[in-house]
């Protein structure tokens, strides 16, 4: 069975409706391990080699987070800059780091609808342009890269069986990876 580590980069998952959504529709699958961020490390000190253990641990890696100025959250910002480092999750002579072959998964949440997204938008690009550097790094780290994961408008106009409905979805795609 796959084991799959949810690293959550939410700064207030009891403030948050969507996210703490996706993440109750998976907390209590077995074989999925739900590991907040912000909730582990409040004073921003991440203990990096512990971060790389729970990463070895596990065969599927998903990152979810909400969009912040087309970005990630600081914290788990700083968590990639902490953990992913040279010769452990990257090489630069091509062998195997050790991620290499583990699955990822970007998990979004984006407050406004989708239409914002696209080139006629508000933003005047897609959320996979604006968020090109997580599918870098992953790459660089050799993960198997899965497709992202978008939930939009969860400020402006996200409905409650619309949540319901993505949080059902998410919960089968994270079931779907202990085969």
């Amino acid at each position: 069975m796959s084991k799959v580590l949810l690293v959550v980069g939410h700064p207030d998952l009891s403030q948050s409706k969507a996210n703490a959504a996706l993440v109750d529709a998976v907390r209590d699958l077995a074989h999925v391990t739900v590991h907040d961020l912000y909730a582990a490390y409040p004073d921003f000190r991440i203990d990096a080699d512990a971060e790389r253990a729970l990463l070895a641990e596990h065969d599927v890696i998903v990152f979810q987070h909400p969009v912040y100025w087309y970005n990630t959250t600081p914290l788990l910002k700083q968590w990639q800059d902490k953990v992913f480092t040279l010769g452990w999750a990257f090489t630069m002579d091509g062998s195997p780091s050790q991620l290499a072959g583990k699955k990822a998964v970007v998990a979004v949440t984006a407050g406004v609808p989708a239409e914002h997204y696209t080139p006629e938008g508000a933003n005047q690009t897609t959320l996979e342009a604006l968020l090109s550097s997580w599918h870098s790094t992953l790459r660089l780290c050799q993960f198997d890269i899965q497709p992202m994961v978008k939930l939009y408008g969860t400020a402006f106009g996200l409905s409650d069986e619309e949540l319901a409905t993505a949080a059902k979805q998410y919960n089968e795609l994270l079931d779907s990876f202990a085969a």
